[in-house]
């Protein structure tokens, strides 16, 4: 068995990894850190945009299904980059909503951020 991604999987931590780069993630977390959450609602809405909080979301709800290795891939770039927020309470609030009547109503907003 092997455990390490594929070239696809690489690619997608390639991409967010550049992403999180770009957005300049320590100067958002200062700026977070002293309540001030412009720059980190835009970097929120950017990882909503490139599909990562769809990665916990089914297909049927906008998401991209339930992909657990690429979330934990995604998991490891946003940890390296420090990126701030509730992110593990959005993965959860997925797996909870996924539900009726919830799920309908709130899971295609979560999925895009």
């Amino acid at each position: 068995m092997r455990f390490l991604p594929d070239a696809e999987q690489r690619a997608f931590t390639d991409a967010l990894g550049a992403l999180l780069a770009a957005a300049d993630t320590p100067a958002v977390v200062r700026e977070w850190s002293r309540g001030e959450h412009a720059r980190g609602r835009a970097l929120w809405a950017r990882l909503g945009a490139a599909g990562v909080f769809g990665l916990a979301v089914p297909e049927e709800y906008g998401g991209a299904g339930r992909h657990p290795v690429e979330l934990a891939l995604a998991f490891v770039e946003l940890g390296r980059h420090a990126v701030p927020g509730p992110l593990v309470e959005t993965v959860a609030a997925a797996v909870l909503l996924d539900a009726p009547p919830h799920a309908g109503r709130f899971l295609p907003r979560l999925a895009a951020g």
